[in-house]
C-alpha cells in the first residue's frame, strides 16, 4: 500500500527534519536505517514510500512520531516540546513516571500561588 502523493511529501518532509535534527547525512541515516544510500534519498525526493514495517522502523529508530510523518505541521495543533514529552513517557518506568508527575504538580502549584 503506497502513501497518497501528499502524504508521501509530508512524510518525506518529516523524516528529513529528524535526520537534520540529529545532524545526520543522508549517508548515515541510511546507514543507521539499514537502507541504502539511494533508497534514503529516493523516500527524501518522494519517488518511493516506505511499507509499513519501514514506517515503523524509520518512526522507532529516529525517534519520531508517527504523526509527524502523516500530519503536516499545519495540522498539529500542539506544542513541539508537548509532543517530545508524549513520545518519551511511554520509555518510563512507574518510578520515573512518579517522580514527573510530581514535578509538574509542583510546578503548576507554584505558577498558581504566583497568578494575581
Amino acid at each position: 500500500m503506497s502513501l497518497f502523493i501528499n502524504d508521501a511529501q509530508v512524510f518525506s518532509a518529516a523524516l528529513k527534519r529528524a535526520r537534520k535534527k540529529q545532524h545526520l547525512t543522508q549517508a548515515e541515516c541510511g546507514e543507521l536505517l539499514e537502507y541504502s544510500l539511494s533508497f534514503q534519498k529516493d523516500l527524501e525526493r518522494c519517488r518511493c514510500s516506505p511499507s509499513i514495517e519501514n514506517f515503523y522502523h524509520i518512526c522507532r529508530t529516529l525517534n519520531i512520531s508517527a504523526d509527524d510523518c502523516v500530519f503536516s505541521e499545519s495540522c498539529q495543533s500542539t506544542n513541539p516540546t508537548y509532543n517530545e514529552l508524549l513520545r518519551l513517557l511511554p520509555q518510563c518506568d512507574e518510578s520515573s513516571l512518579r517522580v514527573l508527575t510530581a514535578t509538574a504538580t509542583a510546578m503548576l502549584n507554584e505558577k498558581s500561588k504566583a497568578s494575581p
